[in-house]
């Protein structure tokens, strides 16, 4: 989905690598005044292009955030702020083009001239104005670095059948992620210890023919309105909108987790309300803990019971939603 954008420098480091590589630059000629000359020049092109090319390529590597499916642009509002984003975007590439237009003004007047005090005034002029520049956009940069990391982290959602398992904070779902596929999220004893979204897949043959499904673990969901939910939630919320074709809602019967059952079904209730279009398969973990007299299946991710007839149930949906994602 997203290209390889390459690593933002600073202001400061940017200035500091492209005056380290000017530096090393020596054209030699047996005529010495030519030498230094040419070196000038060289040294000059060397730093001046070097800052465009970089400030070039941080506007062309990053994503155009109109032209992102809906699920990434949301995504990335939630992260980060998009109108920040572009306005960062807008004064790199203004940056960029005033860097040229320095450079291309100021060059010719080092080709005409032999005095080498003025060459290496002319030099510092380039360089002093063009420093002046990048110096005004240290910010922008600062907040496409910041962008840089988080798309980097975001999953690469394919239009396959998409599992979704949701439910309260603590509950197992990213132990139940582990258990359905080959993701290795991470897993502790507190609430909200997924922050981000875990992507992992389930695969089988059905008469040689290969069946997958993508799996994504959300961050826990509390039953409070959408505007008094905080990022790590609204994540979870965007992902059941807008890839769910099923969604796995976890229950947690023995309440270790710390909300009561009848708040966790009240969140089912409400769950389900919401995204009437996905299938519901709703499971009851920790059931070497604790059973209930529901209809619901009970599984145990500690010692994996019930788990193969949750696979069973899964793949009997494939034929129907592998021909929808054709479509």
């Amino acid at each position: 989905m997203f290209q390889k954008i390459p690593m933002v420098l600073s202001a400061e480091k940017l200035l500091e690598r492209a005056f380290k590589k000017a530096k090393k630059i020596h054209i030699p000629d047996k005529n010495i005044l030519y030498s230094k000359k040419k070196t000038i020049i060289a040294s000059t092109e060397s730093f001046s292009t070097n800052i465009i090319s970089t400030l070039d390529q941080y506007v062309k590597k990053f994503p155009s955030i109109d032209n992102l499916p809906i699920f990434y642009r949301e995504l990335l509002d939630i992260k980060i702020n998009t109108g920040k984003l572009k306005k960062a975007l807008g004064a790199v590439d203004w940056a960029k083009k005033t860097c040229q237009s320095i450079y291309l003004k100021q060059s010719k007047s080092l080709k005409k001239n032999n005095n080498i005090n003025f060459l290496k005034q002319k030099q510092h002029e380039i360089y002093g104005r063009i420093s002046s520049v990048v110096k005004q956009i240290d910010e922008a940069l600062k907040i496409l670095e910041n962008t840089q990391k988080v798309i980097e982290k975001l999953p690469d959602i394919q239009n396959i059948p998409t599992i979704v398992i949701a439910g309260y904070p603590n509950v197992g779902k990213s132990s139940l992620l582990k258990k359905l596929s080959s993701a290795k999220p991470k897993i502790a004893q507190y609430p909200f210890t997924t922050k981000e979204i875990h992507l992992g897949h389930i695969e089988r043959k059905e008469k040689h023919v290969p069946q997958r499904f993508q799996i994504i673990d959300t961050p826990g969901l509390l039953d409070k309105p959408l505007a008094k939910r905080n990022k790590i939630e609204k994540q979870a919320l965007l992902v059941l909108k807008y890839l769910a074709d099923i969604i796995i809602f976890t229950l947690d019967p023995s309440e270790t987790c710390g909300y009561s059952f009848e708040e966790q079904k009240k969140l089912l209730s409400q769950i389900k309300e919401e995204f009437k279009e996905s299938i519901f398969i709703v499971v009851e973990n920790k059931a070497d803990v604790k059973k209930t007299k529901s209809r619901y299946l009970k599984i145990s991710c500690t010692n994996k019971k019930g788990i193969d007839v949750l696979i069973e149930q899964i793949f009997s949906y494939y034929p129907m939603l592998s021909e929808k994602h054709l479509k």
